[in-house]
């Protein structure tokens, strides 16, 4: 039979009260519950640890030992949850992919500080590398496009915050920057621009326009720069809605045309590790960012006179 730290704290409180029904009402127990973790405590070390007087309890030789062991116990106990607390007592840190931190990190940090008591710490990164820090323990937490299951593994854990669409951008004086819908299909004879590959963003383009759409001449590390290729005429290329505000303007030689619904997009949520800190935190996180869901049927830039 193994000792608890329950039984510890009761025969400390007893000691220290010198009385059971005391040290029950100190500990917000019953006085039965209490006497029987200590008879409990006494069968485990074959002999009795306290003794009943007319001037009240009081701890026999072996009680005596036991309770200053007992003392040292629970004060490491309570260091072990000093240095928990202390660890918890941190900037939480969020991983949040490329696609993702330029258009919402700004309203993340400002949701975090109602979220996390001492604030976000966000870090930049592509996908497998933030699940790889996650499982690392370096990171409590990333932003990113979640799979279509919503899982990534049984050790991480995940929340939905919005679904966002994807939307075609053209070169202004393509004729396709004249349809008020382009379907994919009608991207297939233009070059498609990608991000560099490990951006998921890249993956999701190629899985939507097909193995044999034709590649474009770059890879870049940004959407931004994308944005400025297919402004030069050098193809065309998807972005997701949120990106639509920041990099695309009228005059800068693009065009921003929905794509037929069902519009294809990414569903964007939080993932953390199972049990780990911040759990609260991230769910809130991933409801707030749920208000801000980006959509394609907003107010899109036009193609240049």
């Amino acid at each position: 039979m193994s000792i608890s730290l329950r039984q510890l704290r009761y025969l400390v409180a007893v000691a220290d009260h010198q009385s059971f029904r005391k040290a029950a009402t100190a500990l917000n127990v019953s006085q039965p519950a209490m006497t029987a973790q200590i008879q409990l405590l006494e069968q485990t070390l074959d002999g009795l640890v306290l003794t009943r007087s007319r001037r009240g309890v009081s701890p026999t030789p072996l009680g005596e030992a036991v309770i200053a062991k007992a003392r040292g116990i629970l004060g490491e106990v309570e260091s072990l949850k000093a240095l928990g607390a202390a660890a918890a007592a941190r900037p939480l840190r969020l991983g949040v992919i490329p696609t993702v931190a330029p258009y919402l990190g700004p309203d993340v940090m400002e949701l975090g500080g109602l979220y996390a008591p001492d604030g976000l710490e966000l870090t930049e990164g592509r996908t497998a590398d933030l699940l790889a820090g996650l499982r690392a323990g370096t990171l409590d937490a990333a932003l990113l496009a979640l799979p279509a299951d919503g899982a990534f593994g049984r050790d991480l854990e995940a929340a939905e915050a919005f679904h966002e669409p994807f939307l075609a951008l053209v070169p202004a004086g393509d004729p396709l920057a004249a349809q008020a819908e382009v379907p994919v299909a009608d991207l297939a004879s233009r070059p498609l621009l990608l991000l560099e590959e490990g951006h998921c963003l890249a993956d999701q383009a190629l899985a939507l326009c097909g193995d044999n759409q034709q590649r474009g001449p770059i890879r870049s590390g940004s959407l931004a720069t994308l944005s400025r290729l297919v402004g030069r005429g050098k193809g065309v290329t998807l972005l997701p809605a949120m990106a639509v505000a920041t990099e695309c303007r009228a005059g800068d030689g693009t065009a921003v045309r929905p794509l037929p619904d069902p519009a294809p997009g990414r569903t964007i949520g939080l993932v953390w590790r199972k049990g780990a800190t911040g759990e609260r935190c991230w769910r809130r996180l991933a409801q707030g960012l749920g208000r801000l869901k980006p959509t394609a049927r907003t107010e899109l830039p036009t193609a240049a006179e």
